[in-house]
């Protein structure tokens, strides 16, 4: 009877034993461990611009009547931060943007910048889409930047595809302060009118 017994805890505790690897095994994935002071600042810095570029562009598209490409971009910016978003939970860096309204920014710079970009867009629509070849010109310099000190294969990976989308959002603005789009019913899913024969900028604007 005694033997029994003595089996029957071994065979108690080896199931315990069981329970916890298996319960180890399929827990959730910890952010990295180790994450150096650079990259947390570079992608808190990062999350914050992209927000500040979604703000401005929908607070200029309201005010003129969803004018494209400021109304299509806004779009792109937000996926843009999401894509940030994803990557400071990865890397266990506090979000920088928790809590804060539209139009209030954890980075004085960013503050200043929406600021005085909003203020100078408010004057005219083509002032606006000067403001977007402002704000882009700038964003792909940042991501450059932080492209040139980053290692990170993933991070890496997110910042190429935010640069390649800049790149287009710039060219856009460029088009409009020239004169190749049009205003209103921005958040159609219809082309709008270019120069010449080239297609609109309704389509494309969505990089991710």
């Amino acid at each position: 009877m005694k033997a029994k017994r003595t089996v029957a805890v071994l065979t108690t505790i080896a199931t315990l034993g069981l329970g916890f690897a298996v319960t180890t095994a399929t827990a959730s994935p910890a952010p990295v461990a180790s994450t150096s002071s650079s990259l947390a600042s570079t992608l808190a810095f990062n999350r914050e611009e992209e927000r500040m570029a979604q703000d401005l562009y929908a607070a200029l598209a309201a005010k003129y009547d969803q004018a494209r490409p400021m109304s299509m971009i806004t779009r792109s910016e937000t996926q843009h931060f999401e894509s940030i978003g994803s990557l400071l939970a990865t890397y266990g860096v506090t979000d920088p943007a928790a809590g804060l309204p539209s139009g209030s920014y954890a980075f004085p710079e960013l503050q200043a910048l929406y600021d005085g970009w909003l203020a100078k867009g408010s004057t005219s629509l083509n002032a606006a889409y000067q403001v977007g070849v402002e704000l882009e010109q700038r964003d792909i310099a940042d991501l450059q930047h932080a492209i040139a000190q980053t290692s990170e294969p993933d991070v890496l990976a997110v910042y190429q595809r935010l640069l390649a989308a800049s790149e287009r959002h710039l060219s856009a603005y460029e088009r409009a302060v020239a004169g190749g789009t049009q205003t209103g019913s921005g958040g159609g899913s219809a082309p709008g009118r270019a120069n010449g024969n080239r297609q609109g900028l309704g389509a494309g604007m969505h990089g991710n």
